[in-house]
């Protein structure tokens, strides 16, 4: 099945689906986010650090750290004490802080969000006030535990420098080395640690609040973000509702699909019918061409309409069909040819000087040899349309349900009259029909109008 076959079964054929997939989530999101109650957004600006980062990781990490602090209760807890806000929760006030750095600098963005202006503004002050707190003052408390870690652990080993030389004994001396070496193992491992946090900016001191909370601004109610990322959800949702659909109740895609399955050309397309006028098929001069041609070819009788449109529909449009082609005017009808003596012959008629299918060559034709093959050629398109037309004559249109054996002229061919989306199991009640019959299928007919269910029709002639 080629790709563009396979879209227009999903896509096409149930495009109602998904766009009633893609719109819903819309209006979901969009009702949520219209029936929340507003917020309003407080900022603040911080620089954790004078030290700048000098990788990403290291960047990445310090996001991390004041991401971690500015959610903690270190920070929080004296954040409502200092803005005097009693009727929010640690956790509430941590979900509704937001983080952000300036590119690849130490400078970061603090947001906070609340349903009342005021305690946004306030909050977002305090938060960013016990941040830089933390970071001058208690957030070098890993610092200052590293740093008097290391003194004691040289005034350890000054002490037991000194005792060294005093040992009485190889074995008193040996135990002093030892533990000296164990310490100088010690001291390396701490001022290690001390030079890391150093490094990603822990122990500087030099955290300052570089902008105050701003004045609270609403958030809107709705974004693009959220409304994009709803409908290309349902997009997927509905795709695969689609796809679903298609294996449970295949279709065949288009008429020109349908009728390849046969080895049938495509004989044309019934116009759309006016507004209201559902039930009053009409056929265009192509179509009624075309199907003329592919009966006279077939030598067919009776045309055989079928479909999944209805009784009633098929009726109409064999009735039609049936007016349109025994009104088609031949060539023994009109033109300079019907001045002769017999209203079918292709020329006029003379003394038989010579031959062409049984017809004798007028006087004037006789009488100019160099117009002579030209005129035998006319006369052979002019006999063919006359047979042809003959056969238009006593072709016969009906419906299936219509089909009388006894009285329609034989042979039957069979037309589908298919929607643009045929379902398989109508292909497979046409082959079927084919197989049980024996008629050929000479053409399709594309139907604009959509098949109705066998309850609509039923209540329809009631």
């Amino acid at each position: 099945m080629e790709f563009n076959e396979t879209l227009r079964r999903t896509a096409g054929g149930h495009w109602r689906v998904l766009v009633l997939f893609i719109v819903l989530p819309i209006l979901v999101v969009g009702a949520l986010e219209f029936g929340n109650a507003r917020t309003y957004v407080s900022r603040a600006r911080i620089q954790a650090s004078a030290t700048l980062p000098q990788t990403d990781v290291q960047a990445n990490a310090m996001l991390s750290r004041v991401k971690a602090v500015a959610t903690s209760g270190s920070v929080i807890k004296p954040a409502l004490k200092q803005a005097k806000v009693t009727d929010r929760t640690q956790g509430r006030v941590a979900r509704e802080i937001r983080i952000s750095r300036l590119g690849g600098s130490s400078v970061f963005n603090i947001e906070v969000t609340d349903r009342d202006p005021r305690t946004a503004e306030k909050l977002a002050g305090a938060v960013s006030e016990q941040l830089v707190h933390f970071f001058n003052g208690t957030g070098n408390l890993l610092v200052t535990q590293l740093t008097d870690r290391e003194n004691t652990l040289q005034e350890q080993r000054t002490r037991i420098a000194a005792q060294l030389p005093q040992a009485t004994s190889p074995a008193q001396s040996g135990q002093l080395t030892a533990k000296l070496g164990a310490l100088d193992q010690q001291i390396l491992d701490v001022q290690g640690s001390l030079r890391a946090a150093q490094a990603a900016g822990l122990g500087d001191r030099t955290a300052s609040l570089l902008s105050s909370a701003s004045d609270a601004v609403r958030l809107p109610a709705l974004t693009a973000t959220g409304l994009v990322l709803a409908g290309a959800i349902g997009l997927v949702a509905g795709l695969l509702a689609v796809s679903l659909l298609e294996v449970v109740r295949p279709h065949v895609p288009g008429q020109s699909a349908f009728a390849r399955e046969f080895d049938a050309p495509v004989l044309g397309r019934l116009p759309r019918p006016a507004r209201g006028g559902r039930d009053a098929p009409e056929t265009d001069a192509e179509s009624v061409v075309a199907l003329r041609r592919a009966a006279a070819r077939a030598g067919a009788g009776t045309v055989v309409l079928t479909g999944p449109g209805g009784e009633e529909r098929l009726a109409l449009l064999a009735r039609a069909l049936q007016t349109r082609l025994t009104s088609v005017r031949g060539p023994d009808e009109t033109g300079p040819a019907a001045s002769g003596a017999d209203a079918g012959e292709p020329y006029p008629t003379g003394p038989k000087t010579g031959d062409n299918h049984g017809r004798e060559l007028p006087e004037w034709l006789r009488t100019s040899p160099g117009h002579t093959a030209t005129a035998l050629a006319d006369g052979r398109v002019a006999e063919q349309s006359r047979v042809a037309h003959n056969a238009t004559r006593s072709l016969s249109v009906r419906a299936l349900h219509e089909v009388d054996d006894a009285t329609d002229p034989a042979p039957h061919v069979l037309v589908p009259v298919e929607p643009d989306l045929p379902s398989h199991a109508e292909l497979s009640r046409v082959r079927n029909l084919v197989a049980t019959t024996g008629w050929p299928v000479i053409g399709v007919l594309g139907d604009p109008v959509r098949p109705r269910g066998a309850d609509t029709e039923r209540t329809e002639r009631t």
